[in-house]
């Protein structure tokens, strides 16, 4: 079994594989492409925390605000101004969001009832922003009807 020496040289030729500085390179290559991608990834990320607790805000926005219209009063079913007033001046308790960022919601102040203007509606905005930061996080304002200033 006597084989060309030129056959095996061409079988050696095509089985080598890739060498060590191909390896070296493209290793080089991904790793800048994997750098080039990790600024896009991160600010996603952070995109993605901050809709999270947008989110989160929004939701106990609205859970206050459906709160505030749903007061009642002891002898008839619209509230009065007295039944708002207590109403407004609970302080809800912190929330955490599913981050472990914590919530905070607040009652502006709203105009004083006045006897001329009831029954009517008076306007209310309640804001959630997160603990240590000045601006609120979200905001809503609505109309509670009032049948009255008092109980």
């Amino acid at each position: 079994m006597n084989e060309h020496p030129d056959s095996r040289v061409q079988a050696n030729e095509l089985e080598r594989g890739f060498g060590i500085i191909e390896i070296v390179v493209s290793m080089f290559l991904l790793g800048l492409l994997i750098i080039s991608f990790a600024p896009v990834l991160i600010s996603s990320l952070q995109f993605t925390a901050r809709n999270t607790t947008i989110a989160t805000a929004t939701q106990i926005v609205n859970q206050q605000i459906e709160a505030a219209r749903a007061v009642r009063s002891v002898t008839s079913t619209a509230p009065s101004c007295n039944d708002i007033k207590l109403f407004l001046a609970v302080t809800q308790a912190p929330v955490v969001d599913p981050r472990g960022v914590t919530l905070q919601s607040a009652w502006d102040t709203f105009a004083p009832c006045t006897a001329s203007l009831l029954p009517g509606y008076v306007r209310v905005r309640v804001s959630v922003g997160q603990i240590g930061y000045a601006s609120p996080t979200a905001s809503a304002a609505t109309f509670v009807f009032v049948a009255s200033g008092g109980n």
